[in-house]
């Protein structure tokens, strides 16, 4: 902030400002130490001001980090501001809220956001279990190369109109990384025809009870990578029971109800501490690089929690068999003839722990 009230009085710094390649705007931060933790709209007029300066030039901004509170509409309103004008290349947006998760509903918590023509790369980090995804529409659908969803938040069948209700033409990298599955998720090719690299990393499903699918239908994808160490470890059953607080949005173990892929041009596929009651890998491409890693042990309990949960050998060895049956098809040449005058190197990795 000093360097923002600097510019207003000093010409060396308002070229500088002019000539910024990446804008950081926080307009508040929840924290018990944090000095911005109460709205201002002064300090966000401030801000205001300074974007302006800034979008006078000819020089583009290639990223804009933009940290505000969804519960402030005056926040939102000069949040909506900023992200169209400085129309950036890369937008990565933090959200935090006060409002209390538990007395929010689906209907009272959508939102949208409209991309600016220039965003080829979107970032939403959220902080709070009471905001969704929002419906991304505006210009910038139909460029968008890069979509990451990161932090907790609940995907369901409301929320998650960015993924399985919006074509997103030109899309190629999704990345969606802890947060909570209240139903089944579809990534298909209808929606987006040109993703390659899918990273799903710590999602977990809400409840023991809850019934949650993954299915993955995309012709064009390259690169798979499944991962859920956080909601998915095991201990030795000789080890300590270690115990963790009760959530309202994590089971206490995360399995899927199923998993369905189906990617005739998948190159690299990981799968790290993933468990699912069904499996089913329809196709494969020519496979250069495989890392599976499952365990059977012990799992975390939690307090309150009757009994002990164990994955047995027995489900971690289907589990294998299934993956290896749906693999073998690109883990081969098609016929040995292909082999002569060629190498093909295949980076093959399995790790199967027992506790």
């Amino acid at each position: 902030m000093d360097a923002v009230r600097t510019a207003s009085v000093s010409r060396r710094w308002e070229r500088l400002v002019a000539q910024l390649p990446d804008l950081d705007l926080c307009m508040s931060a929840l924290g018990f130490l944090s000095p911005i933790g109460t709205p201002s709209e002064e300090r966000v007029r401030s801000m205001a001001r300074t974007l302006r300066r800034r979008c006078r030039g000819d020089d583009v901004v290639k990223a804009l980090h933009l940290s505000y509170r969804k519960d402030v509409p005056m926040e939102c309103r000069h949040a909506e501001d900023f992200v169209a004008r400085a129309n950036a290349a890369k937008l990565v947006l933090h959200l935090q809220s006060e409002t209390d998760p538990r007395e929010q509903e689906d209907a009272d918590t959508a939102w949208s956001l409209q991309l600016p023509p220039a965003t080829t790369e979107l970032r939403l980090v959220l902080y709070s279990y009471a905001l969704r995804p929002p419906r991304i529409h505006g210009p910038g659908v139909d460029t968008l190369r890069s979509l990451t969803l990161h932090g907790p938040t609940v995907l369901c069948q409301q929320g998650l109109l960015l993924l399985t209700g919006l074509l997103l033409p030109s899309l190629q990298d999704l990345h969606i990384a802890q947060c909570t599955l209240a139903t089944s998720i579809d990534i298909t090719s209808d929606a987006m025809p040109r993703l390659k690299h899918l990273d799903i990393t710590d999602v977990s499903v809400m409840t023991d009870r809850t019934r949650a699918a993954i299915n993955v239908l995309a012709d064009g994808l390259r690169t798979l990578r499944m991962s859920c160490h956080m909601w998915s470890a095991t201990e030795p059953p000789s080890q300590r029971q270690m115990f963790s607080l009760r959530s309202l949005f994590q089971a206490r173990f995360t399995t899927y109800s199923s998993f369905h892929l189906r990617a005739p041009r998948l190159q690299v596929f990981e799968w790290r501490c993933c468990y699912t009651d069904e499996l089913r890998i329809e196709s494969v491409g020519r496979l250069s690089g495989v890392a599976v890693e499952i365990a059977a042990g012990k799992v975390t309990r939690r307090f309150g929690d009757e009994g002990i949960r164990y994955v047995t050998i027995e489900q971690r060895d289907k589990l294998m068999t299934d993956i290896l049956h749906g693999l073998m098809p690109g883990l081969q040449p098609r016929t040995w003839k292909d082999v002569k005058g060629y190498y093909y190197l295949i980076c093959f990795e399995i790790k199967l722990y027992t506790f």
